[in-house]
């Protein structure tokens, strides 16, 4: 079947306006994803993959991929388009355009949740290429979607609550002489300590206390460590392993600013995750 379609997309091609749709016993939404990246993709025969996916703290993403060696992209428009066996005036007027696009790629953000909306509703999806010398009219057919999409919509609800570039390091200021993490600081520590528990990878978190030079440098150095032990607990608290946790108190050392204006920025507790290279 891969090289029959290959050779009508040829073919096609050819044509002074070419129009490409999959076969419709290969047009089907695959699932796949983990705690990190969730995907719903559509194999296009010869001409390559369209795929949805959400990645935590990240919008859903569309993307066309071309696989052809001699098809190069200059330009992508789609729209919603109505079923093959739909009356074209029932179609809605939802049109979208790539958020990046090269000779392979072309990626979509703005308005992809609403064309997913439209293909719960059994739409399907027409990209017009533009290609160097030629423009292909690519149809996407989209059948017995309910289910793909409900599978894709549970992939997503069991993402990870940040991403690692969210969670990887993380600091708390605090005003003079306090030890306790802010109301909002606290918060964020319950969503941190479930990414900690849940990403496997992560083998230890450093946290480092620090204070501005105002006291003494042993007074400087307990707040430092009081400061890191509350932000420990609260870890702890939430659930997060306390063999996992390192913490070390660094007193007025180490400053991450100097000058009078700025001595708020070394009331700090600095938390970084330790992961291990797979």
């Amino acid at each position: 079947m891969t090289s029959l379609s290959g050779l009508w997309l040829t073919l096609a091609l050819l044509a002074a306006s070419p129009q490409y749709t999959p076969a419709m016993d290969q047009s089907q939404w695959q699932i796949s994803g983990d705690q990190f990246q969730c995907q719903m993709q559509q194999n296009l025969g010869a001409m390559g993959t369209l795929a949805f996916s959400k990645k935590p703290a990240r919008a859903i993403e569309m993307q066309l991929t071309l696989h052809a060696a001699h098809l190069e992209l200059q330009d992508v428009q789609g729209q919603v388009v109505s079923a093959g066996w739909q009356p074209e005036q029932m179609a809605p007027a939802v049109q979208f355009s790539p958020t990046f696009i090269n000779a392979k790629v072309a990626r979509f953000i703005e308005q992809v949740p609403l064309v997913m909306q439209q293909l719960q509703q059994g739409y399907w999806l027409q990209l017009m290429l533009d290609m160097p010398g030629q423009e292909v009219t690519l149809t996407v057919p989209n059948l017995k979607s309910s289910q793909a999409l409900a599978e894709f919509q549970s992939c997503i609800d069991g993402l990870l609550p940040l991403s690692w570039a969210q969670a990887r390091e993380f600091q708390l200021f605090y005003p003079i002489n306090k030890r306790q993490p802010s109301a909002d600081d606290a918060a964020y520590l319950k969503t941190l300590a479930l990414y900690i528990q849940q990403d496997k990878a992560v083998k230890k978190v450093l946290i480092d206390g620090y204070t501005d030079d105002m006291g003494s440098s042993i007074a400087n150095r307990v707040m430092s460590e009081e400061r890191a032990d509350e932000v420990a607990s609260h870890l702890i608290e939430f659930g997060v392993n306390k063999n996992k946790l390192e913490i070390r108190a660094h007193g007025n050392r180490y400053p991450a600013a100097t000058g009078d204006q700025t001595e708020s920025h070394n009331r700090r507790v600095l938390i970084r995750l330790i992961r291990t290279q797979s």
